[in-house]
């Protein structure tokens, strides 16, 4: 007696690729509702394995303004040389060449004439956006890395187990304070250059110092 072999196999095969069928129809309208989650922001993707936060490593300065003034092209070519350059207040953007840029001040008298009147300037400003950390952060390591001392508010000579020991920091929230201000040498060896960043700048974001800052500060300053 003959045996039909395809009637008999023809149901499990339409099964088969049914299943099939609908497999790769599930998958596919996964992948469209994953893109259109990553679309929409509910699923973070990482880049290269991680997620990191935007990088600032302090390195080059391009002076926008010298003790408050402006200063253009031709004078920057002509006129200013780092040695005349005192106090960095360093500004969370760069130019094309990467530099950042910064107001310069020729003495720690002129930065602090800066801050008084800037201060009054920003007083509206700050009040509005409330509460938060209130004390800067200092690290041994880069991105907020290993060990770490904090500063609420004034002059500090660093002592011996932190000097030259400051790698970033993290500042403290503009309603607390307005600025954080490293300095090469303590106040009885005359302060020497300063790096400085206005809280309104800076709070939310980590500070890393490059080779010209990177464990060189003997001083720290919060006003």
């Amino acid at each position: 007696m003959g045996i039909n072999t395809g009637s008999l196999f023809q149901p499990y095969y339409q099964n088969v690729n049914n299943k099939g069928v609908k497999d790769l129809q599930v998958k596919r309208r996964l992948s469209a509702l994953c893109f259109l989650f990553v679309m929409m922001g509910f699923i973070a993707v990482p880049t290269n394995g991680a997620y990191a936060e935007k990088e600032y490593t302090i390195k080059k300065f391009d002076y926008v303004t010298v003790d408050g003034k402006d200063v253009d092209s031709q004078v920057k070519m002509n006129s200013i040389s780092n040695k005349d350059i005192k106090v960095t207040m360093v500004l969370p953007k760069q130019n094309k060449e990467g530099d950042w840029l910064a107001y310069g001040f020729t003495s720690r008298e002129a930065l602090n004439a800066f801050i008084e009147k800037d201060k009054q300037r920003l007083q509206n400003k700050v009040t509005m956006m409330g509460s938060g950390a209130c004390c800067t952060d200092f690290y041994e390591s880069k991105n907020k890395g290993g060990q770490y001392i904090y500063w609420r508010d004034g002059f500090k000579n660093l002592p011996s187990s932190w000097n030259d020991r400051i790698s970033s920091l993290s500042t403290a929230s503009p309603s607390s304070s307005y600025s954080t201000t490293l300095w090469e040498h303590t106040s009885s060896q005359g302060y020497g250059k300063g790096v400085s960043f206005r809280h309104s700048d800076w709070y939310g974001k980590t500070a890393n110092m490059a080779s010209d800052w990177d464990n060189k500060a003997s001083a720290i300053e919060i006003k």
